[in-house]
Protein backbone atom coordinates (compact mmCIF):
# COMPACT_ATOMS: atom_id res chain seq x y z
CA UNK A 1 0.00 0.00 0.00
CA UNK A 2 1.85 3.14 -0.98
CA UNK A 3 -0.37 5.98 0.41
CA UNK A 4 -0.17 7.48 4.22
CA UNK A 5 -0.55 5.43 6.67
CA UNK A 6 -3.82 5.63 8.69
CA UNK A 7 -4.36 7.61 11.78
CA UNK A 8 -6.38 4.72 13.19
CA UNK A 9 -7.62 1.39 11.99
CA UNK A 10 -10.37 -1.04 13.19
CA UNK A 11 -10.28 -4.33 13.13
CA UNK A 12 -13.21 -6.96 13.96
CA UNK A 13 -11.36 -9.93 15.08
CA UNK A 14 -12.36 -13.98 14.12
CA UNK A 15 -10.48 -17.06 15.24
CA UNK A 16 -7.06 -17.52 13.95
CA UNK A 17 -3.20 -15.43 13.53
CA UNK A 18 -4.89 -13.59 10.86
CA UNK A 19 -6.32 -10.59 13.10
CA UNK A 20 -2.50 -11.03 15.31
CA UNK A 21 -0.81 -10.88 11.92
CA UNK A 22 -3.41 -8.06 10.85
CA UNK A 23 -2.72 -5.56 14.14
CA UNK A 24 1.27 -6.48 14.01
CA UNK A 25 1.54 -5.49 10.36
CA UNK A 26 -0.41 -2.42 10.42
CA UNK A 27 1.48 -1.19 13.68
CA UNK A 28 4.95 -1.97 12.00
CA UNK A 29 3.54 -0.02 8.83
CA UNK A 30 3.27 3.19 10.21
CA UNK A 31 -0.55 3.11 11.38
CA UNK A 32 -1.03 5.19 14.51
CA UNK A 33 -4.06 3.61 16.76
CA UNK A 34 -5.24 -0.22 16.13
CA UNK A 35 -8.62 -0.72 17.89
CA UNK A 36 -9.92 -4.37 17.66
CA UNK A 37 -13.55 -5.80 18.23
CA UNK A 38 -13.02 -9.45 19.74
CA UNK A 39 -15.69 -12.04 19.55
CA UNK A 40 -16.11 -14.44 22.85
CA UNK A 41 -15.32 -17.61 21.99
CA UNK A 42 -13.38 -16.87 19.06
CA UNK A 43 -10.43 -14.27 19.32
CA UNK A 44 -7.69 -15.09 20.41
CA UNK A 45 -7.20 -13.46 23.98
CA UNK A 46 -3.50 -12.22 22.38
CA UNK A 47 -5.17 -9.52 20.22
CA UNK A 48 -4.98 -7.41 23.58
CA UNK A 49 -1.05 -7.61 23.32
CA UNK A 50 -1.40 -6.48 19.40
CA UNK A 51 -4.36 -3.30 19.55
CA UNK A 52 -3.87 -0.04 21.64
CA UNK A 53 -8.05 -0.66 22.08
CA UNK A 54 -9.69 -4.16 22.52
CA UNK A 55 -14.15 -4.35 22.86
CA UNK A 56 -15.40 -7.64 23.26
CA UNK A 57 -18.58 -7.99 22.15
CA UNK A 58 -20.52 -11.37 21.20
CA UNK A 59 -21.54 -13.04 17.80
CA UNK A 60 -24.12 -11.03 16.17
CA UNK A 61 -24.08 -7.93 17.87
CA UNK A 62 -23.76 -5.95 14.66
CA UNK A 63 -24.67 -2.69 16.53
CA UNK A 64 -22.24 -3.10 19.66
CA UNK A 65 -19.48 -3.56 16.89
CA UNK A 66 -20.68 -0.27 14.74
CA UNK A 67 -20.58 1.59 18.20
CA UNK A 68 -17.41 0.76 19.43
CA UNK A 69 -15.78 1.81 16.55
CA UNK A 70 -17.24 5.10 16.21
CA UNK A 71 -16.12 5.64 20.20
CA UNK A 72 -12.67 5.22 19.09
CA UNK A 73 -13.10 7.54 15.90
CA UNK A 74 -12.16 4.48 13.92
CA UNK A 75 -13.65 5.56 10.06
CA UNK A 76 -11.53 2.52 8.54
CA UNK A 77 -12.17 -1.13 9.24
CA UNK A 78 -11.06 -4.70 8.35
CA UNK A 79 -12.53 -7.81 8.71
CA UNK A 80 -10.00 -10.47 10.22
CA UNK A 81 -10.01 -14.24 10.44
CA UNK A 82 -13.33 -16.29 10.55
CA UNK A 83 -16.36 -17.46 12.74
CA UNK A 84 -17.08 -20.92 13.33
CA UNK A 85 -19.72 -21.92 10.46
CA UNK A 86 -21.76 -23.21 13.20
CA UNK A 87 -22.59 -20.25 14.94
CA UNK A 88 -24.86 -19.25 12.36
CA UNK A 89 -27.34 -21.71 14.07
CA UNK A 90 -26.20 -22.01 17.49
CA UNK A 91 -23.97 -19.74 19.69
CA UNK A 92 -25.14 -16.44 17.90
CA UNK A 93 -26.53 -13.35 19.94
CA UNK A 94 -28.11 -11.68 17.26
CA UNK A 95 -29.34 -7.72 18.18
CA UNK A 96 -32.07 -6.19 16.64
CA UNK A 97 -30.17 -4.78 14.09
CA UNK A 98 -28.54 -7.88 13.07
CA UNK A 99 -32.21 -9.87 13.42
CA UNK A 100 -33.26 -7.49 10.53
CA UNK A 101 -30.65 -8.09 8.40
CA UNK A 102 -31.03 -12.35 8.98
CA UNK A 103 -34.51 -12.02 8.10
CA UNK A 104 -34.52 -10.02 4.87
CA UNK A 105 -31.68 -12.16 3.59
CA UNK A 106 -32.90 -14.94 0.68
CA UNK A 107 -29.98 -16.85 0.70
CA UNK A 108 -27.12 -17.08 4.00
CA UNK A 109 -23.44 -17.07 2.87
CA UNK A 110 -20.39 -15.40 3.30
CA UNK A 111 -21.38 -13.30 0.16
CA UNK A 112 -24.69 -12.10 0.91
CA UNK A 113 -23.94 -12.09 4.94
CA UNK A 114 -20.85 -10.52 5.08
CA UNK A 115 -21.66 -7.94 1.81
CA UNK A 116 -25.22 -6.76 3.86
CA UNK A 117 -22.59 -5.81 7.27
CA UNK A 118 -20.22 -4.24 5.44
CA UNK A 119 -22.92 -2.16 3.90
CA UNK A 120 -24.20 -1.37 7.57
CA UNK A 121 -21.00 -0.31 8.63
CA UNK A 122 -20.03 1.97 5.13
CA UNK A 123 -23.87 3.74 6.24
CA UNK A 124 -22.47 4.33 9.64
CA UNK A 125 -19.52 6.17 8.10
CA UNK A 126 -16.38 3.63 8.49
CA UNK A 127 -15.10 2.31 5.28
CA UNK A 128 -14.67 -1.42 4.94
CA UNK A 129 -10.93 -1.74 3.53
CA UNK A 130 -9.36 -5.04 2.23
CA UNK A 131 -8.55 -7.94 4.10
CA UNK A 132 -5.34 -8.03 2.85
CA UNK A 133 -4.41 -4.52 3.80
CA UNK A 134 -0.80 -4.13 4.98
CA UNK A 135 -0.53 -7.97 4.34
CA UNK A 136 0.71 -8.20 0.34
CA UNK A 137 4.04 -9.95 1.14
CA UNK A 138 1.73 -12.79 2.85
CA UNK A 139 -0.08 -13.12 -0.46
CA UNK A 140 1.15 -16.50 -2.38
CA UNK A 141 3.15 -16.30 -5.18
CA UNK A 142 2.52 -18.01 -8.62
CA UNK A 143 4.56 -20.90 -9.58
CA UNK A 144 6.18 -23.63 -6.60
CA UNK A 145 6.14 -21.68 -3.66
CA UNK A 146 8.12 -23.91 -1.46
CA UNK A 147 10.61 -26.80 -2.13
CA UNK A 148 8.81 -29.96 -3.19
CA UNK A 149 8.20 -29.86 -6.89
CA UNK A 150 4.45 -31.76 -8.08
CA UNK A 151 4.88 -34.43 -9.99
CA UNK A 152 3.44 -34.48 -13.35
CA UNK A 153 0.88 -36.70 -12.75
CA UNK A 154 -0.85 -34.47 -10.39
CA UNK A 155 -0.94 -31.40 -13.39
CA UNK A 156 -4.20 -32.46 -14.99
CA UNK A 157 -6.28 -32.79 -11.55
CA UNK A 158 -4.91 -29.29 -10.78
CA UNK A 159 -6.11 -27.97 -13.94
CA UNK A 160 -9.63 -30.14 -13.54
CA UNK A 161 -9.41 -29.04 -9.59
CA UNK A 162 -9.10 -25.15 -11.09
CA UNK A 163 -11.87 -25.53 -13.47
CA UNK A 164 -14.17 -27.69 -10.73
CA UNK A 165 -13.93 -24.51 -7.77
CA UNK A 166 -14.09 -21.43 -10.28
CA UNK A 167 -17.61 -23.09 -11.19
CA UNK A 168 -18.62 -23.93 -7.79
CA UNK A 169 -17.23 -20.60 -5.96
CA UNK A 170 -19.38 -18.69 -8.53
CA UNK A 171 -22.52 -20.61 -7.03
CA UNK A 172 -21.38 -19.69 -3.60
CA UNK A 173 -21.00 -23.26 -2.90
CA UNK A 174 -17.55 -23.30 -1.77
CA UNK A 175 -14.03 -22.47 -2.48
CA UNK A 176 -12.13 -25.72 -1.77
CA UNK A 177 -12.59 -28.94 -4.26
CA UNK A 178 -10.53 -32.39 -3.52
CA UNK A 179 -9.62 -34.27 -6.82
CA UNK A 180 -7.86 -37.31 -7.85
CA UNK A 181 -7.57 -38.86 -11.64
CA UNK A 182 -10.23 -36.91 -12.66
CA UNK A 183 -12.71 -37.54 -9.94
CA UNK A 184 -14.38 -34.76 -7.96
CA UNK A 185 -13.95 -35.87 -4.51
CA UNK A 186 -15.49 -33.68 -2.37
CA UNK A 187 -16.34 -29.76 -2.62
CA UNK A 188 -16.22 -27.13 -0.03
CA UNK A 189 -19.61 -26.48 1.58
CA UNK A 190 -20.44 -25.42 5.03
CA UNK A 191 -18.50 -27.34 6.78
CA UNK A 192 -14.89 -25.83 6.36
CA UNK A 193 -11.90 -25.99 4.17
CA UNK A 194 -10.23 -28.69 6.80
CA UNK A 195 -13.05 -30.72 6.73
CA UNK A 196 -13.45 -30.95 3.48
CA UNK A 197 -10.20 -32.11 2.50
CA UNK A 198 -10.00 -34.93 5.11
CA UNK A 199 -13.15 -35.89 3.31
CA UNK A 200 -12.07 -36.01 0.17
CA UNK A 201 -8.53 -37.58 1.48
CA UNK A 202 -10.95 -40.54 2.77
CA UNK A 203 -12.79 -41.53 -0.41
CA UNK A 204 -9.86 -40.78 -2.47
CA UNK A 205 -7.43 -43.22 -0.20
CA UNK A 206 -4.64 -40.48 -0.78
CA UNK A 207 -2.79 -39.13 -3.53
CA UNK A 208 -5.05 -36.34 -3.88
CA UNK A 209 -4.94 -32.79 -4.99
CA UNK A 210 -6.70 -29.61 -3.21
CA UNK A 211 -7.32 -26.44 -5.19
CA UNK A 212 -8.98 -23.36 -3.19
CA UNK A 213 -9.59 -20.41 -4.80
CA UNK A 214 -11.89 -17.36 -4.59
CA UNK A 215 -15.08 -17.27 -6.86
CA UNK A 216 -14.85 -14.78 -10.29
CA UNK A 217 -15.63 -10.91 -9.04
CA UNK A 218 -14.51 -11.90 -5.34
CA UNK A 219 -15.06 -8.99 -2.69
CA UNK A 220 -11.38 -8.94 -1.45
CA UNK A 221 -13.22 -7.20 1.81
CA UNK A 222 -13.90 -10.33 3.29
CA UNK A 223 -13.75 -14.16 3.27
CA UNK A 224 -10.11 -14.05 1.57
CA UNK A 225 -8.89 -17.67 1.78
CA UNK A 226 -6.29 -18.18 4.00
CA UNK A 227 -4.00 -21.63 4.72
CA UNK A 228 -1.36 -22.03 7.43
CA UNK A 229 0.05 -24.72 9.61
CA UNK A 230 -2.98 -26.39 10.65
CA UNK A 231 -4.09 -26.59 7.03
CA UNK A 232 -0.75 -28.90 6.89
CA UNK A 233 -2.60 -31.82 9.62
CA UNK A 234 -5.90 -31.85 7.40
CA UNK A 235 -3.60 -32.05 4.22
CA UNK A 236 -1.25 -34.68 5.91
CA UNK A 237 -4.18 -36.88 6.90
CA UNK A 238 -5.70 -36.73 3.38
CA UNK A 239 -1.76 -38.24 2.29
CA UNK A 240 -2.64 -35.36 -0.18
CA UNK A 241 0.13 -34.67 -3.13
CA UNK A 242 -0.34 -30.90 -4.04
CA UNK A 243 -2.41 -28.23 -2.99
CA UNK A 244 -2.94 -25.33 -5.63
CA UNK A 245 -4.12 -21.72 -4.12
CA UNK A 246 -4.80 -18.76 -6.33
CA UNK A 247 -2.04 -16.49 -6.33
CA UNK A 248 -2.45 -12.73 -5.36
CA UNK A 249 -5.80 -13.64 -3.28
CA UNK A 250 -5.06 -16.58 -0.91
CA UNK A 251 -2.63 -15.58 2.61
CA UNK A 252 -0.45 -17.27 3.67
CA UNK A 253 -0.17 -17.21 7.33
CA UNK A 254 2.97 -18.16 9.48
CA UNK A 255 4.31 -18.24 6.17
CA UNK A 256 7.92 -19.96 7.46
CA UNK A 257 6.16 -22.33 9.81
CA UNK A 258 3.43 -23.22 6.87
CA UNK A 259 6.31 -23.75 4.34
CA UNK A 260 8.52 -25.92 6.21
CA UNK A 261 5.73 -28.22 7.17
CA UNK A 262 4.70 -28.85 3.85
CA UNK A 263 8.29 -29.46 2.56
CA UNK A 264 8.82 -31.94 5.53
CA UNK A 265 5.51 -33.45 4.40
CA UNK A 266 6.58 -33.46 0.94
CA UNK A 267 3.33 -31.90 0.07
CA UNK A 268 3.67 -29.22 -3.49
CA UNK A 269 2.60 -26.00 -2.79
CA UNK A 270 1.32 -23.86 -6.48
CA UNK A 271 0.35 -20.34 -7.20
CA UNK A 272 -2.26 -20.00 -10.07
CA UNK A 273 -3.43 -17.18 -11.84
CA UNK A 274 -6.85 -16.55 -10.78
CA UNK A 275 -7.66 -14.58 -13.17
CA UNK A 276 -7.65 -17.33 -16.59
CA UNK A 277 -10.43 -18.96 -16.76
CA UNK A 278 -10.80 -22.70 -18.27
CA UNK A 279 -12.98 -24.41 -20.37
CA UNK A 280 -13.21 -27.62 -22.14
CA UNK A 281 -12.96 -26.89 -25.87
CA UNK A 282 -14.40 -29.68 -27.61
CA UNK A 283 -11.96 -32.36 -27.82
CA UNK A 284 -12.88 -32.40 -24.65
CA UNK A 285 -9.46 -30.67 -23.10
CA UNK A 286 -9.29 -27.91 -20.41
CA UNK A 287 -7.60 -24.83 -22.50
CA UNK A 288 -6.98 -21.57 -20.81
CA UNK A 289 -9.11 -18.14 -22.23
CA UNK A 290 -8.57 -14.85 -19.78
CA UNK A 291 -11.47 -13.93 -18.12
Amino acid sequence: MSEEPLERLGVVAGRGEYPLLLCQEAKRRGVGQMMAVAMHGETDPAIADCADEVAWVYVGQLNKTIKALQRQQVQHVVFAGQIKPGRLFKGMRPDLRTLKILKALRTRNAASIFGTIADQFVGDGIEVMPATLYLEEYLAQPGVIGRVKPARKYQADIDYGRYVAQASSRLDIGQTVVVKNGTVLAVEAFEGTDKAIRRGGELGHGGVTVVKRTKPGHDMRFDVPCIGPWTVNALQEANAGVLAVEAGRTLLLERDRLLAALDAAKIALVGFDGAVDLAFDEAGRLTEQPM
